[in-house]
């Protein structure tokens, strides 16, 4: 009966297979685009504001720490810098919300390259959607208004060039370089993409091998080469290259200390989906049949990524889940099937509902129950009541912050006031980061960090061990307490 409608009027079939297709996909991606309106998650949010503003006043990019006194004048990479710039110009204009349709945008369009990508491996609509809405789940936690948004969107566009270029498009693989010129001024994770490209070209020399084709892919070859050429044009050159191994190394700090770059806690509730994927990525090569060599390379390197850092698994989703959905595809034919072999009620009973799932689950887990509208981001979490005080009392001394509050702090006080630390863990190296943990968990010598640094203002957590050692020691005392925080200030000398 549909391929007979189809045959009278092939012109109204397709304007409903459209409408169909835009019924289906338009929730979601609305669904995501609500996601950076929650309250500030992502700390490191305030100081890339102020960066971009510090960009826009001084018509430069900052090359050395402006923000802190504990690394003055030590090199930093800004490698945010136009992310950076662009967020401090929206909010500027249109305030935080601005930012969070900016990233909104940026968020929907990250999922709908997946959604193309999984349609192009063969999955139906409703199976491309089921699979994309899967990925997003497992990519909840950091989904907000942060520069990290860049690489996922240009990784999700990577491989959905890559797709196309394999499917016989192969024009389109030119696209790469120049995008990767722009990858590189807008965030440091514009090494993934380089890597995508690798493991494309290495598996596509794989199959030439096994088929005893001795020709190269000079088109992959040439493409890398040139996406390669562009990582200097930026404005630190080719210390941008070797930014991104800075995180690399088992003894970086952030990979040690940050809960994102840990490896994944598998008792997480939000963590069960991405276990999931793992459970059905075996299956599906137990019992789907042989993957090609770059479906194989690129599944492993990014599992590995995401078992080594929770940072990495939206990476995993956007690339990994669009092969699993069409491995699976050849083991159950259900999530090929296009949407004309769907009834209504099946359509409606297999979207909607994950749908309105991952709505509830937006503003009841991750988003307080609440969007976040005014034109200033909300200081809920974070010390509002220290920084008044800081500001009604702007005699000199030193602040010694919690690590979590220093990019709220810049954003409040600089330039008046410059921080211990923030969330630039890179640039501050493992030795400080050991000396701030020693002196905020009460460590042997913590009293020593405060002298060394002669520190006067002591902002922390109110339950947090230095501020319960602070509460009793002699020469301290407690000058405000807020909702979250306790400032504690040192007596005078006399």
């Amino acid at each position: 009966m549909t391929s007979a409608i189809a045959e009278a009027n092939p012109t109204e079939h397709r304007r409903s297979s459209r409408l169909a297709t835009a019924l289906l996909v338009v929730p979601m991606l609305v669904a995501y685009a609500l996601l950076p309106f929650r309250a500030v998650t992502d700390p490191d949010y305030w100081w890339h504001v102020r960066t971009g503003q510090l960009i826009y006043e001084t018509r430069s990019v900052p090359k050395a720490d402006p923000f802190s006194y504990t690394a003055s004048g030590r090199p930093w990479v800004t490698h945010e810098w136009l992310t950076e710039l662009a967020m401090y110009l929206v909010q500027r204009q249109f305030g935080y919300p601005g930012n969070a349709v900016l990233f909104g945008v940026i968020i929907a369009l990250t999922w709908l390259a997946v959604y193309r990508t999984c349609r192009l491996r063969g999955l139906g609509e409703t199976g491309a959607l089921e699979f994309t809405l899967w990925a997003g789940a497992m990519s909840l936690g950091s989904l907000n208004a942060r520069p990290q948004m860049i690489t996922a969107f240009f990784l999700a566009v990577f491989a959905l060039i890559l797709t196309l270029f394999r499917r016989g498009r192969r024009h389109l693989i030119w696209l790469l370089p120049p995008l990767m010129a722009l990858w590189v001024n807008l965030h440091g994770g514009y090494v993934i993409g380089l890597g995508l490209i690798v493991l494309a070209l290495a598996g596509e020399l794989w199959s030439r091998l096994a088929a005893h084709n001795r020709q190269l892919p000079r088109d992959l070859i040439l493409c890398l080469f040139l996406s390669i050429l562009v990582v200097p044009l930026n404005p630190h050159g080719f210390r941008e290259l070797a930014y991104p191994f800075s995180y690399a190394g088992s003894g970086n700090a952030s990979m040690r200390m940050i809960v994102e770059w840990q490896s994944p806690n598998f008792h997480e509730p939000l963590l069960l989906v991405f276990c999931a994927s793992l459970l059905l990525a075996v299956a599906v090569g137990v019992c789907g049949g042989s993957a090609s060599a770059a479906d194989l390379l690129i599944g492993l390197a990014f599992t590995a990524l995401a078992l080594r850092s929770v940072r990495n698994i939206p990476l995993y989703a956007i690339v990994v889940t669009p092969i699993l959905g069409e491995r699976l595809g050849l083991w159950v034919r259900a999530v090929r099937r296009p949407f004309s072999a769907w009834r209504h009620r099946k359509l409606l009973l297999f979207t909607w509902p994950p749908v309105v799932l991952l709505l509830i689950i937006v503003m009841a887990v991750r988003g307080g129950g609440h969007l976040q509208l005014a034109r200033e981001p909300s200081s809920e979490g974070y010390p509002a009541a220290a920084v008044a005080y800081l500001r009604a009392h702007p005699e000199d001394g030193r602040l010694f912050n919690d690590y979590g509050w220093g990019g709220y702090l810049i954003y409040e006080l600089y330039p008046t006031r410059r921080v211990f630390i923030d969330g630039r863990a890179d640039m501050y190296g493992d030795a400080f980061m050991e000396t701030y943990l020693k002196a905020a968990n009460v460590s042997p010598g913590w009293r020593e960090t405060l002298d060394h640094y002669q520190v006067r203002f002591v902002l922390v957590p109110k339950d947090g061990p230095l501020a319960g050692a602070l509460e009793g020691e002699p020469g301290w005392h407690l000058a405000c307490e807020g909702a979250v925080e306790r400032l504690f200030v040192r007596a005078a000398e006399e």
